[in-house]
Parts: structure tokens; sequence; C-alpha cells
């Protein structure tokens, strides 16, 4: 598999706008849980999901800039406001202009779970109109950004659950490889507009009821939700290099699979996650002794993580010099769903350029019953400085129904 260079990032998640922001947060091991900001649902109706990971600014958009009609702009998810600025200073960062990809191959391919704006907008209406029409498609939330930057290359939505935005970046990394697109931008976007989806999970027993992922800890129990946006743009590394771009880190392989017909629809399987963990190694021509650190799932969940520590550790717990450390910033954002694998791409690839690691917020508390240092596994209590020359790290995500 040949190597894609990430060139430019940009995100806004709960108490972190912009990458230099949450790389902040993560090294301080911040905790961006709060409860519900005014204008998104009545804690007092719901006091069962009244707390999570919240972005402030979800309203606002620059719609003279991107030239989009007031009436157009206040129709369309908010989804769709906050990815387009996200992929205008993603592609900044990157060192272009993103007039200057006007006419391009450029390709757009985002991670998106789910349909919250429609089901506010649209359910009840006598009278739906055009531009909530287009506005609460999940599809148009790549198309705005292909539309209103002149992008010419493939543009889709993708919807594999919480596991939609690293699919995305599979796909767009494939896309370069076969030259089907000579930039794409990879991203992820999740906001939490109303309670539904939290009662589902407290129904089905997955909500944490303080609001807070505990990635591994003996004090795991259950997913707290947040908003997420994050946007990557990506090039053949050789093309990076020949433009002096700056690169923050490679991707060398990357695999996708699901669990087929497993124990539950909604449960997840080891054996499946060792297999795409195993395929990816084999794609990037890596063993998985030089991997140094995993950004894992870990949704705090007590199955999920269980089921993610077996995996992790058949495949990395091999003979090494120190055991494989491993985190999930979920115990920092909170669960960011369809913006979930982007969250931890970003993390990497920010830990892999500053040369450090953070810690895993909760790694005091381990939960002895995942057996960790028998497994060849690792929480990070404090930073880990990376040593220089090459250093490996993976990042996996599952969704719901098992990709």
């Amino acid at each position: 598999m040949g190597d894609i260079a990430i060139t430019g990032i940009d995100c806004l998640f709960p108490r972190a706008h912009g990458a230099d922001a949450y790389w902040e947060l993560l090294l301080g091991s911040g905790d961006a849980i709060g409860a519900v900001p005014p204008g998104r649902w009545d804690p007092a109706v719901h006091p069962e999901v009244a707390r999570g990971g919240f972005a402030d600014g979800i309203d606002v958009f620059d719609h003279a800039f991107f030239a989009v009609p007031p009436r157009e702009a206040a129709a369309m998810d908010p989804h769709q406001r906050l990815l387009l600025p996200c992929v205008w200073r993603a592609i900044e960062d990157s060192g272009i202009s993103p007039v200057a990809l006007a006419g391009s191959d450029t390709g757009v391919y985002v991670g998106v779970m789910g349909g919250e704006w429609g089901r506010l907008t649209l359910s009840g209406r006598d009278r739906p109109t055009p531009q909530l029409g287009a506005g609460s498609s999940t599809g148009m939330i790549a198309h705005r950004v292909s539309y209103h930057l002149d992008l010419h290359g493939p543009s889709l939505a993708v919807d594999t659950a919480c596991s939609s935005s690293l699919v995305a970046v599979h796909l767009a990394v494939g896309a370069l490889l076969t030259g089907e697109c000579s930039t794409a931008v990879a991203a992820g976007v999740n906001l939490v507009l109303s309670p539904t989806l939290g009662l589902v999970y407290q129904q089905l027993g997955l909500a944490a009821p303080d609001g807070r992922c505990k990635p591994f800890a003996a004090d795991a129990d259950g997913i707290g939700r947040a908003d997420g946006v994050g946007a990557v743009v990506l090039r053949r590394l050789e093309d990076a290099v020949a433009d002096g771009s700056r690169v923050y880190a490679v991707i060398r392989g990357s695999a996708v699979n699901q669990d087929g017909r497993s124990n539950g629809v909604t449960a997840p399987s080891r054996w499946s996650q060792q297999k795409v963990l195993q395929a990816a190694h084999r794609r990037a021509g890596i063993s998985p002794d030089q991997v140094r650190f995993v950004e894992a799932h870990g949704t705090g969940t007590v199955l999920g993580d269980a089921i993610e520590c077996a995996a992790l550790g058949a495949v990395h717990g091999v003979r090494r010099a120190e055991p494989c450390a491993i985190g999930s910033v979920k115990g920092n954002l909170g669960h960011t769903e369809g913006a979930a694998g982007i969250a931890g791409l970003i993390k990497a690839a920010l830990a892999l350029h500053h040369r450090i690691v953070p810690a895993s917020r909760h790694a005091e508390r381990e939960n002895p019953r995942l057996r960790l240092a028998e497994r060849g596994l690792r929480l990070l209590r404090s930073p880990l400085r990376l040593p220089r020359g090459e250093t490996v790290a993976g990042v996996s995500s599952f969704g719901m129904g098992g990709t």
C-alpha cells in the first residue's frame, strides 16, 4: 500500500476550537464534559441525558463568506454550516489556498451518523421548503463542501455509525492511491441536537449516568455523547514532499471489515476486531511489535472495553521491549460518534507531530479485569515522549452494527 500524508488539520471539539486548542486540551488531560447548553433541550425534562461534551458556537456561520443566502443558511443542517469553515481552515493549514483548488479533482469524504436535523425540522411540517429539504440531507453535508469550494472529485457522506469518519479516511486513501483524486479531504461531524439517541443508549444500558466516557477504567459505566467536527487534508506522500508541504503524519495502511452474524447486531466481535487490525498491519507492512501506541475506540462500556482490549492484546501483546500504550480521546471529550474516528486520527497525528503522546484520562483507575499488563498493553498515566526517528501508531474505530 502506498503512503499517504496528512498535510492539513482543523477541528472543533468541546472546549477546543482549532487544532492548537485541541492539543492543549489533550496534553493537559482536560475534561470537556458539562451541562446541556441553552437551546438544545430542556434538561429538566430528560435529566438522565443532561450532561455531555458540547461545543460552543454551533449556531454561528458566516453565510456571506460562503455566498449562502440568509434564508438558505438558516435552513441548513448545522453539520453543514460547521463543516464548511472547518474544511476551509484545514486546506489553508495544508499550505494551499482553498480558492486554488477550484475546478480540481479534490475529493470530499465525510463521516456522519444519523439525521437529527431532518427529524427536528421536517417532522410535522405541512409545507416543507426546498431549503429545508436540501439542508437536511445527509449526503449534502459532503456536497456542500464540494459545491462551495468548486471541487470536482468524489463527494460522499459515509454512515457506518461510530466508525463513519475513519471509514471515510479509508475510502479517501483508496481514492488517492488509485488516482481518482490528487487531493482529498476526509472529515467527520457530529452534533448532539436532541436527547433522542442518548435516551436510546440509556435504554440499552450503554449511557454513563454522569455523561462521561471512562475508557478502560475500573469505574467505566457507559457512553457520554459529544459534539465534534474534524477534517484532514490528504495527499500522496511523494506529491506532498515534492511540493514542500508540512507532513503531520503518514498513513501507511488501513482496513475495514464487518462483524457479520456475531452475538448480536449491536454487540462487538473480538475476532473481527483482531482480523481488521491484522489486515491493516499487513497492508502497511508493519509488524505489531513496531506499534508504539494505539488510539483505541475506547467507549468506556463494560463489554466494549473488554472485547477491544482482548483483540488489541491478541495482536499487539507480542514479545517487545515495552508494552504498547493505549488510550482514547473519549475520556476527554465524550463519544463524538460519527466524528469519533477523525478525533482519534487527529490526536494520533498531533502526537506524532509533537513527538509526545498525551496521558490517558482515567488511567489512574485502570480496570484490573482487562488484564492490560498481561496482554502487553498499558495506559499512560503521564505523557510519553517519543524518540527521534520513525514512530508507528495505530487508530481504531468501531461502529454499532459491526463495521
